[in-house]
């Protein structure tokens, strides 16, 4: 297909499309507008989308015939707006994907052109630096800058072959995209912009706010100083958020560039360095938005805006909507672009982008039509949110009332839960100290039993072998000249109940025989007891004699004392006899002729004779020391 056969409307449409997608092959941009029937939008939907889109020229005639005249004029008047651009807000993607269409190599460009971009990109790079020696040491030394084709990113940019030169870069932080081309510029112009002279403020707001104040004084230090508007820092999306603001609504400013037209370069150094330009818009508070449409949210940005020359200028801020027959009341502000400014820069007075006509348009029409309604939106805004402070206000004093009396309600809940729980505990306490008495006295009550029952099989027990012992422990007395036995002891006994016995033991004899006579002095004298039916063998089967008892007391584990159930002590001077198994009678000093005190171990009194043998012997007339003597 060749160029010159085609329609003056398909070359325009060739050339629109070469401009949209950043240059590229001629004949590729043919073939890809003869497939859509020469339809730009559709062949740029073909190029970066997977989907295309309905053509633009739809899109425009539903705007009517003042839309329509849009893409026929450098300058939009500023009545001619688009008051429902939901993509300047819109959350859903842009439909651009950017997903490139491979382009035919040329084999002349490939061997002849790159080599050359090669070695053109090595020399710029001293170049670049000394350039920006000279700035940082202020040498005013105009020196131009490398264009983007010949830079190291641009010829890593091209380098690939199976990426094309159509479309934007892939870069896909939009921050960095915009301080990328933020820096860019302050390069091509030489010139610093308020953003970072002042990082600090710039950082805290993500625009580089900077007094009208600090612009006169500069100016006044340097009248042949110049400044950049300050750049908002952030994706365009971003961007329009902060235009749209209600409470805090804003015109913003839309610069967008692309590095393949001439009037680029000369729309940098004049209108956006304009001091008179620069501080219109810093007075008003503008927020400018910038970026070249390599970029992929600089090429969203141009496409939301409907942007097709460059350089491009728009300004946009909230307006009202307009008027649907088939709503009624207030409706918000919606986010409109005021007009919009493409085209060339020179001459001064004509061009649509150049210092002076963008000034004249913001100072006559622009901010005349534009400012009261934004201050009238923030008064609505202001007030809006003092009514909603005052019901915010009502419902917080509301739900404190709420908050009080349901903590009210629940410290009375809990006081009352108090209560209940405390009489249920001292009940239960109650029940569980009578529960424990009864179960103690239960105790008490068995213990005294077993103690009864193993007190009378120990009675049992005992009396068995006091039985034994009379028979088989207790020698009889001996009798006058007898030998063997040595010489006779009298020995006297008292008992505990007043009792009192006298018998004659052998020096010979066992103490054993002693404790065996006394032991038989709490045999109940019945018929039951009787001496005649005594045993003749130890109980359970003991060995007899004094070892058998030996063994039993081992057995249960009571020795002396303990097993009896008393002790013997002469009378005076008061000395214990306690039992020793194989220990004579003989040995026992004083004990002939003397009297044995019977003290039984459980008797509390101890030593003392029982009161009712004492008052017997009182009503009787007769006086004791307790002591037996010889005439008793």
């Amino acid at each position: 297909m060749d160029y010159d056969a085609l329609s003056p409307s398909q070359k325009e449409a060739v050339d629109q499309l070469q401009a949209l997608t950043n240059g590229g092959d001629v004949e590729v941009a043919m073939n890809v507008l003869g497939s859509v029937e020469w339809d730009v939008q559709r062949a740029v939907d073909v190029i970066f989308d997977t989907n295309p889109s309905p053509p633009l020229s739809t899109s425009l005639n539903a705007e009517g015939p003042l839309s329509h005249a849009v893409s026929l004029k450098h300058v939009e008047e500023f009545e001619v707006d688009d008051s429902e651009q939901d993509g300047l807000l819109s959350g859903r993607p842009s439909g651009r994907q950017f997903n490139r269409v491979t382009q035919p190599s040329n084999a002349v460009v490939l061997y002849i052109f790159r080599p050359l971009r090669l070695l053109i990109a090595i020399i710029a790079v001293p170049y670049t630096l000394l350039r920006a020696i000279l700035r940082t040491l202020h040498i005013p030394l105009p020196l131009p800058a490398v264009p983007p084709s010949f830079s190291i990113a641009g010829l890593g940019l091209s380098l690939g072959g199976a990426r094309s030169t159509m479309g934007p870069s892939s870069t896909r932080d939009p921050k960095v995209a915009a301080e990328r081309w933020i820096q860019s510029l302050e390069e091509d112009t030489g010139c610093v912009s308020f953003s970072r002279a002042q990082p600090s403020e710039a950082e805290a707001s993500g625009v580089a706010s900077g007094s009208s104040a600090g612009l006169n004084r500069r100016q006044g230090d340097d009248a042949n100083s110049r400044f950049l508007p300050d750049f908002f820092v952030g994706s365009y999306e971003v961007f329009a958020r902060a235009c749209a603001k209600e409470t805090e609504p804003k015109i913003g400013c839309v610069v967008l560039v692309s590095e393949e037209h001439d009037d680029v370069a000369t729309f940098k150094k004049t209108t956006l360095t304009d001091p008179e330009f620069v501080r219109l818009m810093h007075e008003n508070d503008f927020v400018v938005w910038g970026g070249d449409i390599r970029d992929r949210d600089a090429w969203s940005a141009a496409q939301k805006l409907q942007a097709t020359t460059y350089p491009f200028v728009a300004f946009i801020a909230l307006q009202a909507r307009r008027n649907n027959s088939g709503s009624n009341g207030p409706q918000s502000p919606v986010l409109t672009i005021l007009s919009r400014h493409q085209g060339p820069s020179i001459p001064e007075t004509t061009a649509p982008t150049s210092a002076r006509a963008l000034v004249t348009h913001l100072q006559e029409q622009l901010l005349p039509r534009v400012g009261p309604y934004l201050t009238r939106v923030r008064s609505q805004a202001a007030e809006r949110d003092a009514v909603l402070a005052v019901a915010a206000r009502e419902r917080e004093r509301e739900r404190a009332l709420r908050t009080e009396q349901d903590r009210a309600f629940e410290e009375s809940a809990r006081r009352d839960r108090e209560k209940i729980e405390r009489r249920r505990a001292e009940q239960e306490e109650a029940e569980e100290t009578a529960r424990r008495v009864a179960e103690e006295e239960q105790r008490a009550e068995a213990q005294a039993q077993r103690e009864e029952e193993e007190k009378a099989r120990w009675s049992e027990k005992r009396m068995a072998w006091r039985r034994y012992g009379r028979r088989a422990l207790l020698p009889r007395e001996p009798r006058p000249g007898e030998q063997g036995r040595g010489k006779t002891v009298r020995v006297g006994v008292r008992m505990p109940d007043g009792r009192r016995a006298v018998r004659f033991f052998g020096e010979a004899d066992s103490l054993t025989a002693v404790y065996a006579f006394v032991d038989t002095m709490f045999i109940p004298e019945t018929p039951e007891f009787a001496s005649a039916s005594d045993p003749t063998s130890p109980p359970e089967g003991e060995q007899p004699g004094e070892m058998g008892l030996l063994h039993a007391m081992e057995k249960v584990g009571k020795k002396n004392g303990e097993w009896f159930g008393f002790k013997l002590a002469m009378a005076y001077p008061r000395k214990e006899i306690n039992w020793e198994a194989g220990k004579r009678v003989g040995d026992v000093e004083g004990l002939s002729g003397g009297q044995l005190l019977v003290e039984l171990l459980d008797d509390p009194r101890g030593k003392q004779r029982p009161r009712a043998s004492v008052d017997s012997r009182r009503s009787k007339g007769t006086e004791s020391d307790e002591y037996e003597t010889e005439s008793d």
